[in-house]
């Protein structure tokens, strides 16, 4: 079922938006799961739709007073990318769909198995590996998070780089990292980084 963009008012099939819904305390929340009870809204998730949608398209959509900001929204989206992420990554080292170090990710992407490559934000030395350049045009490898924040996601020392072997797990990483760059250009910013750090230990 196809659905209409609160911001925008075009509409587009549910994978291609973000639903939102509004909480028992009327915070609204970011619903990248699709499947929490109540009301839903869907938007785009650009910052463009975002600012068109708040507070008047929510509010219509709700059919509730809704207060809050497009930059709160977008906040709440990066959070939730940026958990969403985590799961993703916790989810492939259990399904044997991740490897983790520069040895194995070179070897994973020279023998072709490597559907996307993450590389710490601060890994300055793995970022200048011959054999990556190529991904980065490629759109297969991309910057994110931080070599401590994957050490505690995947209960080990600070990782600089990560593969993901899946096709499907690689879609969904690429989409959830691209809306934690609503606020930036590369990375999350510094408030989501730190509250999903401590969520995750």
């Amino acid at each position: 079922m196809q659905r209409t963009c609160v911001g925008c008012r075009s509409v587009n099939d549910p994978a291609e938006l973000v639903r939102l819904v509004l909480g028992l305390d009327g915070e609204v929340v970011v619903d990248l799961a699709r499947g929490s009870f109540g009301r839903g809204v869907w938007v785009h998730p650009t910052v463009r739709c975002i600012e068109k949608a708040v507070p008047a398209g929510l509010s219509r959509g709700f059919r509730a007073n809704v207060r809050t900001t497009p930059a709160e929204v977008v906040e709440r989206l990066a959070r939730a990318a940026v958990r969403r992420v985590q799961g993703l990554l916790i989810g492939a080292r259990g399904a044997r769909k991740l490897e983790a170090g520069a040895t194995v990710v070179e070897e994973s992407v020279l023998h072709r198995r490597a559907e996307l490559v993450l590389v710490a934000t601060d890994a300055r030395a793995s970022a200048e590996l011959p054999w990556l350049g190529p991904l980065v045009a490629s759109g297969r490898a991309v910057a994110f998070g931080e070599k401590a924040l994957f050490g505690s996601w995947l209960a080990r020392k600070d990782t600089a780089l990560l593969a993901v072997t899946d096709v499907g797990i690689a879609r969904e990483l690429k989409e959830a990292i691209s809306w934690t760059m609503l606020q930036g250009p590369r990375t999350p910013s510094e408030g989501v980084r730190r509250a999903v750090s401590s969520e995750a230990g």
